[in-house]
C-alpha cells in the first residue's frame, strides 16, 4: 500500500520550576504528579517503540528548567516519598471501601496501589532514578528526535533581543548538558513568535526549524489550546492549492529572508484532542480529572457527561475507558488517512500533519491518553497509509520550496500577546525591565568581581531567568494559581535585587551572605552554567 503523506507527534513538556517552592496544591506535586502519570509512562511507550524496531517516529521537547528538576536528587528522593505517600493514600482507600463494602471502589483503589508500587519501582531499578539519562538514551540510538526551548520557558516576543538569545543560548546548551544531543529543532514556548528577533536567535543557536500554531501559517479563526475560539489574522503563505478548511499547513515552508524552517499545527486533527466540546478527552467514559476522593484525593469517577456537576459524576470503568480509547485512535488514523489523502489529491504532492501536544495532556489531565498514544502509534505503523517520521527527518528529504512572513503570535487568547501580556500582567513586564536595566548594570561590572560578590552575580543571573518564566503571567491571567505565581514573580523580583544590589554595591556583609546562602540553596538551578551566560 503506498503512503499518503507523513505524520509527526511533537511532545512538548514543561513545568515551572517548584523546588522548595511549596506543596500542595500548587508547587513541588506539580512535577512528581507529571513523574508518575506521564513521564514515566511515556518512556514506557517509547522504550516499547524503539523495541518494536519500527524506528524513529518520536519528537520530543522538554523544558531545561524541567530536566534541571528531573535530575536534581532533592527532587527525586522527594518524589519517591510522593509516590510512597500516594500508595498508602490508596492502601487506606481499600481498607476504607471493603469495610463499606464497595467492591468496585475498592477495586479500583487497589489498582492505584499497584500502580504507585510500580513508578516507584521503574523510577528506581529500570530508569536508576535518570528520566533524563532515559530520554538521552532513546535519542542516542535514534528513537526520539530532541528539541530544544527556552531555558525557563520563558515568553521570547516580549523579551528584549539580548535576553531572548540568552533564553534561547541556554536551552540549546542544556539540551546537550542533559541529552548529548545539540539540537536541529525548536520549540518556541506558547508557540510565541517575533519576526527577525526570533529568526536570529535561532541561526545563532544552530536551529534549523522551528514550530509555529494554524493561523500563523493558514490565518482565520484560532482554535487555542488555553481556550474557546477568537478570530484574527495569520500570516501570507506563498501560493498553494487551498481547500476548507485550509490545508496550507500540511507542508513546510522556509522563512522569508532565513534559512530557518516553519511547521505548523494541524487544526483539524489537533480539534480531536484540544477541543472541550468535540475532543476525545470529553468522552463521558473516560476518568474525571477535576473530582477526588475527599479523604485521599484519589479520583473514582468518569466524566460522565461535560453537562453534570461533579457531585452527579458516575463510578469510572476503566475496561469501558480503554475501549473507547482504541475507538478514539482508530477514528484518529481514519481522520489523519483521509486528510492526507484529500491533500495529495488536491496538491498534487504528498504532506505532512504535525501534532503537537503539551505532553502533560497525556496521563495527567487525561488519563487514557497514553492508551490512546500507543493504539494511534501502533495502528498507523502497521497501516502502512501513512509515514510515521519527525520534522527534522522530514525535511532531510523534503526541503521547502516555497517561502513565508509570518506576523507575531502564539497559540494564546486571539493568537497574540494577550494571555501573558494584559491589564492584570503589565506591572510583571514593568519590573521585569527594570530588572534586565540593573542586570545589564551588573554584566558590566562583572569582571572586577571576586569571591561572594561574583557568587552573587551569578545567582542573581539565576534569578533573573526565573523571573522571565513564562509561567507567572500566565497563571495570572488564567487564575489557575494567580496569587501563588504573584508571590514566586515578587519572590524572584525580591532576590534578585538583593543580590544583584549586594554586587553593584562591593557590600558582602553578613546579611548579603545569608541571604546568598538561603535563595541558593533553594534556586540551585545550571549550577554548571559559566554565570557570565545567565
Amino acid at each position: 500500500m503506498s503512503s499518503c503523506g507523513s505524520f509527526a507527534l511533537v511532545l512538548h513538556s514543561h513545568i515551572p520550576y517548584c523546588r522548595k517552592s511549596g506543596v500542595w496544591p500548587f508547587g513541588e506535586e506539580w512535577v512528581f504528579e507529571a513523574m508518575a502519570e506521564t513521564y514515566i509512562p511515556i518512556l514506557d511507550l517509547l522504550s516499547a517503540i524503539e523495541s518494536s524496531g519500527l524506528g524513529p517516529r518520536v519528537a520530543v521537547s522538554l523544558s531545561p528548567v524541567l530536566a534541571e528538576q528531573l535530575a536534581d536528587h532533592y527532587m527525586k528522593a522527594r518524589f519517591l516519598e510522593y509516590a510512597e505517600m500516594r500508595r498508602k493514600a490508596a492502601a487506606h482507600d481499600i481498607e476504607r471501601h471493603e469495610a463499606e463494602h464497595d467492591d468496585k471502589r475498592a477495586l479500583l483503589a487497589r489498582k492505584y496501589a499497584e500502580y504507585y508500587e510500580y513508578v516507584a519501582d521503574r523510577f528506581s531499578n529500570h530508569y536508576d532514578g535518570d528520566l533524563p539519562g532515559a530520554l538521552a538514551g532513546l535519542a542516542s540510538r535514534g528513537a526520539v528526535e530532541l528539541l530544544a526551548t527556552a531555558a525557563t520557558h520563558a515568553y521570547l516576543p516580549l523579551l528584549s533581543a539580548e535576553r531572548a538569545r540568552v533564553q534561547m543560548r541556554l536551552g540549546c546548551d542544556a539540551c546537550e548538558r542533559h541529552f548529548g544531543v545539540r539540537p536541529r529543532g525548536a520549540w518556541l514556548p506558547e508557540c510565541g513568535y517575533r519576526p527577525g528577533v526570533v529568526e536570529r536567535v535561532l541561526t545563532e543557536c544552530g536551529i534549523d526549524y522551528f514550530i509555529v500554531d494554524t493561523h500563523a501559517v493558514a490565518g482565520g479563526a484560532v482554535r487555542e489550546a488555553y481556550g474557546a475560539e477568537a478570530t484574527c489574522s495569520g500570516g501570507a503563505a506563498s501560493p498553494v492549492p487551498i481547500l476548507s478548511p485550509s490545508m496550507a499547513t500540511l507542508r513546510p515552508y522556509r522563512l522569508l529572508g532565513s534559512e530557518v524552517s516553519v511547521f505548523a499545527r494541524d487544526e483539524v486533527t489537533a480539534a480531536q484532542v484540544w477541543s472541550r466540546e468535540t475532543g476525545y478527552p470529553g468522552d463521558g467514559n473516560y476518568r474525571e480529572f477535576h473530582r477526588r476522593d475527599s479523604v485521599s484525593g484519589l479520583q473514582y469517577w468518569r466524566v460522565t457527561s461535560k453537562l453534570l456537576d461533579l457531585g452527579q459524576k458516575q463510578l469510572y470503568d476503566p475496561v469501558a475507558a480503554g475501549d473507547i480509547a482504541r475507538e478514539h485512535a482508530a477514528h484518529f488514523g481514519e481522520l489523519v488517512a483521509a486528510r492526507l489523502v484529500r491533500y495529495r489529491d488536491a496538491c498534487g504532492e504528498q504532506g505532512l500533519i504535525v501534532a503537537p501536544y503539551d505532553m502533560e495532556l497525556f496521563g495527567h489531565w487525561w488519563h487514557e491518553g497514553i492508551v490512546w498514544l500507543k493504539y494511534v502509534l501502533t495502528l498507523l505503523a502497521d497501516d502502512g497509509r501513512v509515514a510515521l517520521t519527525t520534522p527534522g527527518a522530514y525535511l532531510d528529504s523534503n526541503r521547502p520550496s516555497a517561502e513565508i512572513s509570518i506576523a507575531e503570535c502564539s497559540w494564546g487568547h486571539g493568537g497574540k500577546h494577550g494571555t501573558w501580556a494584559n491589564a492584570d500582567t503589565a506591572w510583571m513586564w514593568e519590573s521585569l525591565a527594570r530588572a534586565e536595566a540593573l542586570h545589564c548594570s551588573l554584566s558590566k561590572k562583572r569582571d572586577t568581581l571576586r569571591g561572594a560578590l561574583l557568587a552573587m552575580a551569578d545567582q542573581a543571573g539565576r534569578e533573573l531567568i526565573l523571573l522571565e518564566a513564562s509561567d507567572w503571567p500566565f497563571l495570572v491571567t488564567t487564575r489557575q494559581a494567580k496569587e501563588y505565581a504573584e508571590e514566586r514573580f515578587l519572590r524572584h523580583l525580591g532576590d534578585f535585587e538583593t543580590l544583584a544590589g549586594a554586587a553593584l554595591s562591593g557590600v558582602g556583609d553578613d546579611k548579603a551572605m545569608a541571604a546568598l546562602s538561603t535563595i541558593a540553596s533553594r534556586d540551585s538551578l545550571f549550577a554548571w552554567v559559566d554565570g557570565e551566560k545567565l
